[in-house]
């Protein structure tokens, strides 16, 4: 037998091998198939997910949150004001998965603030402003979070834009008077 005969069938062994390990690098996981469609966003710049194109234009942390109708609470709030629009289509157009994630703990935005922006229909084109409530434990105003916005709140492969916004930068507020929902001008 020569030394070709004996190095050959092992050469082969360890291109195969090397081979199952790239492919099994880049191979999905499991659950990949039911992930998000994450478009990643910058707050102050637009970011398109599905058939909304949202921008964040301020974050506030505040101890107590009011609405123009008289609403108020008291508590851990983190406001989120915002712009966003329908970009190709207005029917079924709104914002309706709106969520904070802070260290493994998922928050969604309040629906008790009159002037919430979640839900709300908007149209092709003109952006509509507002503002979400987030209300949160005492002890979740630092790290980072992320918010998480999107128009359905199916649990598959939904687009979803996502920000990371900096907690221990803002500054806690008193009171923060939320955004009414109003036409952008």
């Amino acid at each position: 037998m020569s030394a070709r005969d004996t190095v050959l069938p092992w050469a082969l062994t360890a291109v195969l091998l090397a081979g199952a390990w790239g492919l099994n690098a880049i191979t999905l996981d499991d659950d990949a198939a039911f992930s998000d469609l994450v478009t990643p966003g910058t707050i102050g710049e637009p970011v398109t997910a599905d058939n909304l194109e949202i921008v964040v234009t301020d974050v506030h942390a505040a101890r107590s949150v009011t609405d123009a109708r008289g609403w108020s609470a008291e508590g851990t709030w983190v406001v989120v004001d915002l712009d966003v629009a329908a970009v190709d289509t207005q029917d079924g157009a709104s914002i309706r998965l709106a969520e904070l994630v802070i260290g493994g703990r998922t928050f969604t935005a309040s629906e008790r603030p009159t002037s919430a922006l979640q839900a709300i229909p908007v149209v092709t084109g003109v952006p509509r402003s507002g503002s979400l409530a987030f209300e949160l434990p005492p002890d979740a105003l630092t790290g980072s979070a992320t918010l998480r916005l999107g128009q359905t709140t199916f649990n598959a492969l939904r687009p979803v834009a996502e920000m990371t916004i900096d907690l221990d930068g803002l500054a806690v507020e008193q009171q923060v008077q939320l955004d009414e929902n109003r036409w952008t001008r």
